[in-house]
């Protein structure tokens, strides 16, 4: 099976040149808040194809980002750059249209690859999930999504943020949606066993690999690549 990993979208088209037919495509989410000039009826269009994309080819994933997480979430406090509060309403009310289209946070490649938006840290998981003793990665996924589907805000900056200091995922306890890489290589919650991580959330020039366990995948402001995986 080949699975074929997309970075961060923010509005751009370049992922149709990235799907591929023989693959399941995994999106890592970051639909809105484009870092380019688009308008909102360009980006608003661009994720409605997706959507219409996985409605055609149901093996797609399709997981939040952080600048999804604050439509959902609708607290004037956990507002990111980039936030568009003109048309926040309307972003809100397409994600609840294709809910049962979208994937959750995290996705598991066989037992030994974890997709998610930022990277899951130790510290966090145990923080609001639990220990972790050298589980599969899919028992990681499902407990995951379990979470975010029972208790989102345990995925925002305000709950686990370090304090004054932290710029969004500067802490051990940082989200799947907000961790950076620093930390994560740090305090990754397979540190002690063989599984691997494949993330977004910060950018690269290229798919970018900072060990053997972590690959970085949100390239697409400067590479037009996604990342594959033969399984």
């Amino acid at each position: 099976m080949t699975y074929n990993i997309i970075g961060d979208i923010h509005g751009r088209d370049v992922w149709y040149e990235l799907v591929r037919d023989d693959a399941v495509n995994i999106f890592v989410g970051d639909y809105f808040d484009p870092y380019e000039p688009f308008s909102f009826a360009q980006v608003m269009h661009n994720f409605r194809m997706i959507t219409d994309y996985k409605r055609r080819n149901p093996d797609t994933v399709l997981l939040y980002g952080n600048h999804d997480l604050h439509y959902l979430l609708n607290d004037p406090y956990e507002r990111y750059s980039r936030y568009n509060a003109e048309h926040s309403y309307e972003i809100r009310y397409e994600f609840e249209q294709v809910r049962d289209l979208m994937n959750g946070v995290a996705y598991s490649i066989g037992d030994d690859v974890l997709v998610t938006h930022a990277g899951v840290s130790k510290p966090w998981y145990e923080k609001w999930i639990g220990s972790y003793n050298d589980e599969a990665t899919g028992v990681v996924a499902r407990n995951i999504n379990d979470l975010w589907d029972n208790d989102m805000s345990a995925f925002n900056y305000g709950n686990n943020s370090g304090g004054i200091m932290d710029r969004g995922g500067m802490a051990p306890t940082s989200s799947p949606m907000w961790i950076r890489p620093g930390y994560l290589k740090e305090y990754n919650i397979f540190t002690d066993n063989d599984y691997r991580q494949v993330v977004g959330h910060t950018q690269q020039n290229n798919i970018s690999r900072m060990t053997p366990k972590l690959t970085f995948v949100d390239c697409l402001m400067f590479s037009t690549k996604s990342y594959v995986i033969e399984k």
